[in-house]
């Protein structure tokens, strides 16, 4: 890879890998496990994250895969980016494009991916630059409906039994996928930046905040009762919202959102041909151009409501096999060899 990194890029890279399609879908079912709680529960959540990447940071020198390893990897990026672009498809016909056949909203977001991974590597890397304004203007929009904000929904707190913060800790792992990335671009960053200690911890509260926020904003806004029935609450907050520069806030979000689930596929592409080529060099046009028909044909079967939550939440129970258990036996055993 001839690539080099910042810190920020590479931050910046992690942060939109792990917040794509889940930051508007994640707040939901964590909700339904651990009620007005869940924000509690998140934070809670965030502090393991926080541990993975600290593990992460002191250890990613001897994440070193061979190419049977590298290629499950491949596979599991590749799930990932059918999951959610199966959702972002789906939620797109549902709020943006009813009447647009979706295989053609489908068409142009794999054609995204695929000239990213065609062309020079730091054209991938770099993409995610164009989110920084609408990171803004993202919670812009949010705070602004904080007018007719219920605060009394946030109580009362602290009640939630064992088996909640359970689940709750388990749905909380939505915004953790893609996390294993963190090993496979550590390698580099530039060597003069120092990613340990206040850089890492900075990252981490921010991400902490990022998602904690709209889980609050949320609760805010729907008794329990009611959030049950929402699939995006995000998206009926910002639906609700009169402006007067534009007519329909919730429109002009979902194509941010849209914008930023491109780029989240985009990256999960990218490592996936990244860690492809490191293990064999041969036909790379013939591979990428694989991947992305598997990625433009599987989901146009997928693009149900309940194919696209049984694979969300298939991600959830395979994503710890990916963030833990196979870079734990790898370093362990790479560290017995040194």
């Amino acid at each position: 890879m001839t690539i080099l990194l910042s810190r920020r890029q590479f931050f910046l890279f992690i942060f939109i890998a792990q917040t794509g399609s889940v930051f508007i879908s994640f707040q939901r079912p964590l909700i339904d496990e651990a009620g007005r709680n869940a924000w509690l529960v998140f934070i809670g959540a965030s502090l393991l994250h926080y541990l993975i990447l600290i593990l992460y940071e002191k250890n990613y020198k001897f994440f070193e895969i061979k190419s049977s390893v590298a290629y499950l990897y491949v596979l599991y990026w590749l799930f990932l980016s059918i999951v959610a672009i199966s959702y972002v498809d789906y939620t797109l016909a549902e709020w943006a494009f009813p009447k647009t056949p979706q295989y053609i909203v489908l068409f142009l977001m794999v054609l995204v991916s695929f000239y990213c991974n065609i062309v020079k590597e730091e054209v991938a890397v770099n993409f995610g630059v164009f989110l920084l304004p609408m990171i803004v203007l993202f919670f812009a929009f949010l705070l602004m409906a904080l007018r007719e904000a219920e605060w009394t929904y946030l109580f009362p707190l602290g009640d939630a039994t064992v088996k909640e913060w359970g689940k709750g800790l388990f749905y909380a792992q939505y915004p953790f996928l893609g996390v294993e990335i963190y090993l496979f671009f550590r390698h580099y960053v530039n060597q003069q930046a120092v990613i340990k200690g206040m850089p890492l911890f900075l990252f981490q509260l921010f991400w902490t905040f990022f998602f904690t926020f709209t889980i609050i904003i949320s609760l805010l806004f729907f008794p329990l009762a009611e959030i049950s029935t929402i699939k995006e609450p995000i998206m009926y907050i910002l639906k609700s919202q009169h402006v007067t520069f534009i007519e329909r806030l919730d429109l002009f979000f979902i194509y941010i959102w849209m914008t930023w689930s491109i780029i989240t596929i985009t990256i999960f592409s990218f490592s996936a041909m990244h860690v492809y080529r490191k293990n064999n060099n041969k036909n790379r046009f013939k591979v990428v151009a694989l991947y992305h028909l598997l990625l433009l044909f599987v989901p146009l079967f997928l693009l149900t409501k309940d194919k696209v939550e049984f694979l969300q939440k298939l991600a959830i129970y395979v994503h710890p096999f990916f963030a833990y258990v196979i870079p734990l036996l790898i370093i362990l055993i790479n560290r017995r060899r040194a």
